[in-house]
């Protein structure tokens, strides 16, 4: 499949995981002020949290595409993070205020108006959910896009968060336990916040390039082993992510007495079968002399500055 249709089906799946999250946000929200149910406001503030991460999921796909130029030479990833990061702290304190709202409502023991029409509302979010992580289930096999695989995680644990508010309201109407709808809104508020705070430390990471070298450095071993003698070893390995794409740079250490054109192919190489194994990924690699000893190893560097990490 051509990057073209990959990317009309990505973008297709992103905008009708935004049509539902907004629809089922605004129903929601109307249905919990008017019947003063906690758990149905916690169930609006998820789908508020849901179209935030649609919107931008998709964002995230629409920049994927434009190209680096003068004035951005990494390329757009930053921003998905930075609209990340400010998202995530105004959902916390929606989080606060469920928790604040499902509080009050324990104190002052006020039952859930029109269950009938909140219970109706909830149904028909688990079936819209349902259809949609189909949708998406189905885009998937298609483009195997990292992204839409997130959003469609996210939407499997709303299934059974609306499940959770279909049964406290089911109970509160049959057996008149007021108290579990607020404890269901106050479950809620948490699952909201911790969701949250993981779009915030994740954001905030990509921000602050967080290294990510862990990821490569298994697989960087592997190689050198299938290259020695001719590559003995790497140093100054150091590594950001931004917006999908992951950035790489670090030394290979070889013999002095190759020459340029062949250090020149065995980088190239390198960075080939590594860009195989991670399409995704943006190297810089230098070439370091080095005095190899008769065992094999690197005896001395001949660069002048001593690496700082591994």
């Amino acid at each position: 499949m051509k990057n073209e249709e990959i990317n009309k089906l990505n973008k297709k799946a992103g905008i009708a995981s935004i049509i539902t999250a907004i629809f089922l946000f605004t129903t929601k929200l109307f249905i919990a002020i008017a019947a003063g149910s906690a758990s149905i406001l916690g169930s609006a503030l998820d789908s508020g949290l849901d179209f935030i991460s649609s919107l931008i999921n998709l964002f995230a796909i629409l920049t994927a595409q434009k190209p680096a130029d003068l004035k951005h030479r990494f390329g757009y990833g930053k921003a998905e993070a930075l609209a990340g990061f400010i998202q995530s702290i105004i959902i916390f304190l929606s989080g606060l205020y469920l928790v604040y709202y499902s509080i009050l409502k324990i104190k002052y023991e006020n039952p859930v108006n029109n269950i009938e029409e909140g219970l109706f509302v909830m149904i028909l979010s688990l079936i819209m959910t349902i259809l949609l992580v189909y949708y998406q289930t189905k885009t998937l096999k298609k483009t195997q896009s990292i992204v839409l695989s997130a959003d469609r995680l996210h939407y499997l644990t709303d299934v059974l968060t609306n499940l959770l508010v279909i049964i406290s309201l089911m109970v509160q109407k049959w057996f008149t336990i007021y108290w579990i709808d607020s404890a269901a809104g106050l479950f809620l508020a948490f699952y909201v916040m911790k969701s949250s705070s993981d779009i915030f430390k994740s954001s905030f990471f990509i921000l602050m390039d967080r290294d990510i070298s862990q990821k490569y450095r298994k697989i960087l071993i592997e190689l050198i082993e299938t290259y020695k003698p001719k590559i003995v070893g790497y140093h100054d390995l150091r590594s950001r992510t931004s917006g999908g794409v992951d950035f790489l740079e670090f030394h290979l250490e070889m013999p002095k007495d190759i020459s340029l054109e062949e250090s020149h192919h065995l980088v190239e190489n390198f960075m080939i079968t590594l860009k195989k194994r991670f399409p995704m990924l943006e190297m810089i690699i230098h070439a370091d002399p080095a005095e190899i000893a008769k065992d094999g190893t690197v005896e001395r560097l001949l660069d002048k500055e001593k690496p700082r990490f591994y």
